[in-house]
């Protein structure tokens, strides 16, 4: 295929189609790759042709030492994986005039690339470093879900919710993870920091940790009087925790710029009472005793992250509004 006396510039279509990620960030990130990645795999292509050509070695040798150098950059520096690619093309059919070719390739390999950012500058108006913000606070309202529903099917003596059962739940916190991937892409990561983007999406990781704690908390046997005893106190935390929730995903919706609310405290004071009152009776067996440690631990683990993502929040609404502090 040739366009404007261009040969191979199907190469160029094929990278104008891969290189457009959800963000204007992610697809220049993944355009670079691909050049460098380019790059990288014709001067090895190049070399290795010439080289098994001037020592008359069999072609299986150079096809063997590109693929296998290739293969060691893309698995130590994945953004480059293009270069295998390249390498392969280059050994297995080299062509009459392999440094033409490689040539042409490459010019393909940008004009194509350069088209990919440019269709992406056009409809995808959302940077990432701004679009996470938002994929960090549905994911926060998710969390808020699986504990309100953790809350409403233990007050009921029901199954609780597993995290892994719930599809959308998980939706959520991939998406978070890609923008926030996306938000720090190569080269753009070498002309402003994104120190806040890493750690507000640290901050709703250790979070969604929480909920494995939750889910083994769920899983423990509990006797039918005791589960009535701890009913109305958890369901007083899961409130205050899912008001915290809302706020808090309302805050990154904003950028971190909306001040966080005080710590309620006193529905967790008086869930360690009950719990305390209860781990009192000498009628209560091992299993009742240990699922209700287990509770306290959990819920406690709960609070104390929440109670850190807001802390990191205010942090951000403080800075925010000392000028020449925004990252």
């Amino acid at each position: 295929m040739k366009w404007q006396d261009l040969p191979d510039i199907a190469w160029g279509a094929f990278s104008a189609l891969f290189v457009v990620r959800a963000s204007v960030e992610g697809t220049i990130g993944e355009a670079t790759g691909r050049i460098l990645g380019a790059l990288i795999g014709i001067a090895l292509g190049v070399s290795l042709v010439l080289l098994t050509n001037f020592a008359q070695l069999a072609p299986g040798w150079g096809i063997a030492c590109g693929v296998g150098l290739a293969g060691y950059v893309s698995i130590r520096w994945p953004m480059l994986s293009y270069s295998l690619v390249t390498v392969t093309i280059l050994t297995v059919t080299p062509g009459n005039d392999i440094v033409a070719g490689a040539m042409h390739k490459t010019i393909a390999i940008a004009i194509g690339s350069a088209s990919g950012i440019v269709a992406a500058a056009a409809v995808l108006p959302l940077s990432a470093h701004r679009n996470v913000c938002v994929n960090l606070a549905a994911s926060v309202d998710a969390y808020g879900d699986l504990l309100a529903q953790w809350a409403t099917a233990f007050g009921r003596g029901g199954r609780r919710p597993r995290l892994y059962s719930k599809a959308t739940m998980e939706q959520a916190r991939r998406r978070a993870r890609d923008m926030s991937s996306q938000a720090h892409t190569f080269p753009l990561d070498l002309l402003y920091r994104h120190t806040l983007v890493y750690q507000l999406h640290d901050r709703v990781e250790r979070l969604w940790r929480t909920a494995a704690l939750m889910e083994r908390a769920g899983s423990l046997p509990l006797s039918e009087p005791v589960r009535e005893q701890l009913a109305p106190a958890l369901e007083k935390v899961a409130a205050a925790a899912g008001s915290q929730i809302d706020v808090l995903a309302q805050a990154l919706r904003q950028d971190g710029r909306a001040t966080m609310p005080g710590r309620q405290r006193a529905p967790l004071r008086r869930l360690d009472e009950v719990i305390d009152a209860t781990a009192q009776r000498q009628t209560l067996d091992a299993a009742d005793r240990e699922a209700i440690e287990v509770i306290r631990w959990a819920w406690w683990e709960v609070c104390g992250e929440l109670n850190s993502l807001a802390d990191h929040l205010n942090s951000l609404h403080a800075r925010a509004r000392r000028p020449g502090k925004n990252q």
